[in-house]
């Protein structure tokens, strides 16, 4: 990181930017698979208010990656339950938004990933899943270069 780069929790004056972030990915994951991915009308309305509601609880891990100042991405972890059929070792944390301005996924995206694995490792997180597009080749590409695996993939067509 440099002098200009900053992660840190992400805060109610913060929402916006990341609505502003996320829907500039959701215009991108439209173009690969319009039916899954299509966006709702309300959408940046609904991730205000959603973003804010998770901001303010103290059991999400809500990051924000500033660069100059300005939020150019953002990413939120929750803890979600393991089917019972299956046995991580203990709780999982599922990072499923995860947004960060397009060419600084190697940059931000690793430093926020890095961050956040640092923190819910230290919370007594046993594993992250992180959601993401197939198609979405900068982030898959950060994902790849670290020491995550591909466990899971969801195939999707019309009823």
């Amino acid at each position: 990181m440099t002098e200009s780069d900053t992660i840190r929790i992400a805060e109610a004056d913060d929402v916006e930017a990341c609505v502003q972030l996320a829907e500039a990915r959701r215009a991108l994951y439209e173009t690969f698979e319009p039916r899954f991915w299509r966006r709702a009308e309300n959408a940046a309305e609904m991730s205000r208010l959603w973003f804010a509601h998770l901001f303010a609880k103290a059991e999400v891990l809500a990051l924000v990656a500033e660069l100059e100042g300005e939020v150019r991405g953002f990413l939120i972890a929750q803890s979600t339950p393991s089917p019972p059929v299956y046995d991580p070792g203990g709780r999982t944390a599922l990072i499923d938004d995860f947004v960060v301005e397009q060419g600084r996924w190697m940059t931000l995206g690793a430093q926020l990933l890095i961050e956040a694995r640092q923190r819910l490792r230290a919370a007594g997180y046993a594993q992250i899943v992180v959601v993401g597009a197939r198609q979405d080749e900068d982030k898959t590409g950060l994902l790849e270069a670290t020491d995550l695996s591909l466990a899971s993939t969801w195939w999707t067509a019309a009823t």
